[in-house]
């Protein structure tokens, strides 16, 4: 089983959408990610099985085996060519702070009935509740 982040980075890859990755990605997450999918999709064209396993994801990115034998070629890859590991390292710090930081919300006491909690970040602008 490959880690929560590592599936967010293939599914990202066999979607081509770095939101995947991270909500509000920063440019050099966005240019990490541009650099990873042009390693992987050279890298697994030389590899009949790794191609195949990408094809197969990419025909249907819910497909959560199709995904691991995905990250389980993507594990190769990293432990081979340390381009790719620096790339996956830089992309799993974005994957699980969320891109931009991170975040912490703390709630003391009981949240029912009439209570409301907002949680939000980056706001620019007016905020009215």
């Amino acid at each position: 089983m490959s880690d929560p982040a590592g599936i967010a980075i293939v599914t990202a890859i066999v979607t081509n959408t770095v939101q995947k990755i991270s909500e509000s990605a920063a440019e050099g997450t966005v240019e990490a990610f541009t650099s990873l999918c042009k390693k992987v999709f050279a890298r697994f064209r030389g590899i009949p099985q790794a191609q195949e396993a990408l094809d197969e994801a990419r025909l249907d990115s819910d497909d959560s085996a199709a995904l691991e034998t995905v990250a389980g070629h993507l594990h190769r890859a990293e432990q081979e060519d340390p381009e790719i590991a620096r790339l996956m390292a830089e992309l799993r710090r974005a994957a699980e702070t969320g891109g931009g930081g991170s975040v912490v919300n703390t709630i003391h006491g009981g949240v029912s009935d009439e209570a409301k909690v907002v949680q939000g970040r980056d706001f620019h602008g007016d905020l009215r509740l």
